[in-house]
């Protein structure tokens, strides 16, 4: 846990020294987290339950278990909508985080994209990429630059959609099913403290309400899709360093067709 820590820590210096946005998550709970949907019947569960051993599922981080996989690619997307506590002022913020990973080939290159006051320092829009191969890593700041080696390359390149969304313990199947990209999936539900979400920072009077729509996929034992709504109050986003009121979207997206395919990860240009 304390390394864990220390190293958000880094990457919240490191991504605001350059000014660029933070992914720094807070291990303060949820105060208030409205549940997916009220339980199901037992009748509806039983006839449509999903396949065996998928009837209590873990999932923290979000993006558990994708190691297994040959290769992979997922996105992060976020948007916030409201105003700062301080003066009632419009505060916005727009977040992408592309994430392509080749286990057999140990790469994988990372971009994250940040514009707006409400989730970084100012509104001026930010982008860094990592990309480790193997044991080299490498950074391109925010000005375009490539260097090589540090640990400011090693947190970049290693963020993942865990820092950003969290995750959900003991999440338990609704009988609701669907298909994503054709992929058979079904719909879990969840109570407050199964909820981790270290997007949000916490104050002693904030107040955080979630909406959340999670799919897994039995196929590929995996999340597909995870959305998630949060209404707050007096909290801080990402690196925003000014408290906000409003609304914040987050959905986090498997590519399933980039299941078990290697992605192509070179060194960046300019290194």
């Amino acid at each position: 846990m304390k390394g864990r820590r220390s190293r958000l820590v880094l990457l919240l210096a490191l991504l605001v020294a350059l000014t660029a946005c933070s992914t720094v998550g807070s291990e303060e709970p949820v105060p208030t987290v409205a549940r997916l949907d009220t339980l199901p019947t037992a009748i509806f569960l039983t006839e449509h339950a999903p396949p065996t051993g998928y009837d209590r599922v873990t999932f923290d981080p979000i993006d558990a278990r994708l190691q297994d996989r040959q290769g992979w690619r997922y996105m992060v997307t976020g948007r916030f909508e409201g105003t700062y506590d301080a003066t009632g002022e419009p505060a916005n913020g727009v977040l992408d985080l592309s994430v392509q990973v080749d286990e057999l080939g140990e790469a994988r290159r990372v971009v994250l994209r940040v514009e707006g006051g409400a989730l970084s320092p100012d509104d001026d829009p930010r982008r860094l990429e990592g990309v480790r191969l193997s044991n080299d890593y490498y950074i391109v700041d925010t000005n375009g630059v490539c260097s090589a080696g540090g640990d400011n390359a090693s947190v970049i390149a290693d963020l993942s959609a865990g820092q950003i969304v969290g995750g959900v313990s003991q999440a338990l199947p609704t009988g609701h099913q669907d298909t994503i990209n054709d992929v058979p999936v079904w719909q879990y539900t969840f109570t407050p403290d199964n909820v981790r979400l270290p997007a949000i920072h916490l104050d002693e009077d904030s107040f955080v309400s979630v909406d959340a729509d999670l799919w897994i996929a039995p196929t590929y034992n995996a999340v597909l899709r995870y959305d998630l709504t949060v209404t707050t109050r007096g909290v801080r986003i990402l690196s925003g360093s000014e408290p906000v009121s409003g609304i914040l979207t987050l959905r986090y997206e498997l590519d399933v067709p980039s299941l078990d395919t290697r992605p192509n990860i070179s060194i960046p240009n300019g290194c």
